[in-house]
Formats: C-alpha cells, sequence, structure tokens
C-alpha cells in the first residue's frame, strides 16, 4: 500500500475523485515514471495527480525499504519553518497570542490597508519572515512595506504575473503563478519562489520546477495546501532534503480539538517510504 493525500476543499471534491480514480486505466504502469504519465494523460485535476502520484512514490520506496533521503544520498535536516496567519485589524496581537514565547517565524497575509503603524509593529516583532500580499499592493505600498521589514520576503506582490516594482526585485517572492515547473521561464526570476506539489499536480514536476529554480539562482521553500495527514509529512520529507533553512510554510496543523505542536524544528519523518 502506498499513501497520499488529496487536497479538495469539500466532501463533493472529494467524492468526485474517488470515481475518477475508480475509472482510471492504469494497468500497464509498472514504474513510477509510466503511472505518472498516465496520470497526466487521463486526470486533468492536479489535486488528483498529486495525491495519486505521491501514494505510488511511497509504494516504490517502501518495495525498495528506501526513503527520499537513502535514494539521493542526502541526510535529511531538522527543518526551519513558520506559522501563517491571515490578514486581521491586530495582526500583532494576533501573532503574540499564537506564538507566545517561541522564536519562531510568521508569514502574514496582508491587508493592503493597514496603516503604517502596523507594518512597523510587525517589524519590531522581529518574527516577520514572509508577507503574503496575494496579488495586491500599489508600487508605493509595496515599498513601504519593504522598507519597513527589509528582511521579508515580499510574495506575489502587486497584479498578475507578480512581478512587483525594481525597488523590491531583491525581495520578491512567487506563489500563485508557480503552477507548472516552467512556469517562471518567461519573467524576470524572483528571489524564491514557493513550491507547492498538491497544485503542481504532484512530485516529480514540483522537483522539475524546484530543479530549473536552482539553475536560475532561485531560492525554493515548500508551502502546503491545508494537508493534514500523509501529506503534510511528504511535504516535510522534501523540505528536510532541499530547503531546510528556508521559511517553509509547513507548520504542523491545529486542530478543533488540539493546537498543533510548535517545536523549534521539525524533524524529518522516518523512513522507509515517502514520509
Amino acid at each position: 500500500m502506498g499513501r497520499g493525500e488529496h487536497v479538495g476543499w469539500s466532501l463533493t471534491a472529494h467524492e468526485a475523485f474517488r470515481k475518477r480514480a475508480l475509472a482510471l486505466e492504469a494497468s500497464r504502469a509498472r514504474t513510477v515514471g509510466a503511472f505518472s504519465a498516465t496520470l497526466r494523460r487521463q486526470l486533468a485535476d492536479p489535486y488528483d495527480r498529486a495525491a495519486l502520484e505521491a501514494a505510488a512514490i511511497d509504494l516504490a520506496l517502501a518495495q525498495a525499504d528506501a526513503s527520499l533521503a537513502s535514494l539521493i544520498g542526502v541526510t535529511p535536516r531538522p527543518t526551519r519553518y513558520v506559522v501563517s496567519f491571515s490578514s486581521g485589524a491586530d495582526p500583532v496581537a494576533t501573532l503574540d497570542h499564537a506564538l507566545g514565547e517561541t522564536e519562531l517565524g510568521a508569514k502574514i497575509d496582508v491587508d493592503p490597508a493597514w496603516p503604517t503603524g502596523t507594518f512597523e509593529a510587525l517589524a519590531a516583532t522581529d518574527r516577520v519572515a514572509i508577507l503574503d500580499w496575494k496579488r495586491t499592493g500599489t508600487p508605493s505600498q509595496l515599498e513601504a512595506a519593504h522598507r519597513t521589514l527589509p528582511g521579508a520576503l515580499l510574495e506575489d506582490p502587486g497584479p498578475e504575473p507578480c512581478l512587483g516594482t525594481p525597488a523590491v526585485a531583491s525581495r520578491r517572492s512567487v506563489d500563485g503563478p508557480f503552477t507548472h515547473a516552467r512556469s517562471l521561464d518567461d519573467f524576470p526570476p524572483p528571489v524564491a519562489a514557493n513550491v507547492k506539489p498538491a497544485r503542481m499536480g504532484g512530485v516529480l514536476e514540483a522537483l522539475d520546477g524546484a530543479a530549473r529554480c536552482a539553475a536560475r539562482g532561485i531560492r525554493i521553500y515548500f508551502g502546503g495546501m491545508f494537508e493534514l495527514e500523509v501529506g503534510r509529512s511528504q511535504l516535510l520529507s522534501l523540505a528536510a532534503l532541499l530547503a531546510p533553512d528556508e521559511p517553509n510554510d509547513i507548520a504542523p496543523i491545529s486542530r478543533a480539538d488540539r493546537p498543533g505542536p510548535r517545536p523549534s524544528r521539525l524533524e524529518p519523518p522516518p523512513g522507509p517510504g515517502y514520509g
């Protein structure tokens, strides 16, 4: 058995995935590569392909009594991560309440209507690793935020294709437009990119994208699509090998009955298998 996780947002999405998976004709596939090619031909939804491809990789590694780390000969390392927060009227109070005395960093969704004082208060916390603009912000707003928090990555600034302005180019990061390995090829390279295998349709496409980033000198960090179970540990498996010191947006998810644990770093999941 191999495990993967589908990140559809609704029960309807999961039921539809189940029907498509049962109808999948993949009996001729005998390798992960062949299976992945079959998925690309038969399934249009990237979430479908990502879940099934992850399960195939997990199964293949388990059959070989191997892990990603042993396969490539790299030792995984305890991994840096940040905690994500939605925009609100008082993001500093929210951040302080959630992170307490820990030294963890934060990824904050920006409300362009925030007054200058809000950005100054965030800077004073010395916690903000990423300001997520979600394709909003005027040039003057972006430049002001950069002046106030010069160390923070500015993720998806301004409208599509999230090019930002020359003044913020040194901190521009790309998330939403990075849907395929070649998505960033036609634009000036950002300083960093958020790699999300579920959104990209699978691990192999994500790794291709990561390799293309490395060739262009673009840092990468990994981000989640609200994976709750094995999908989250699979993200950690990748981050522990490829981006252990970057601000990975893969914090353990809080549940209704318990908060997510907040260690200083995340320990890589044990093998064999994928996550």
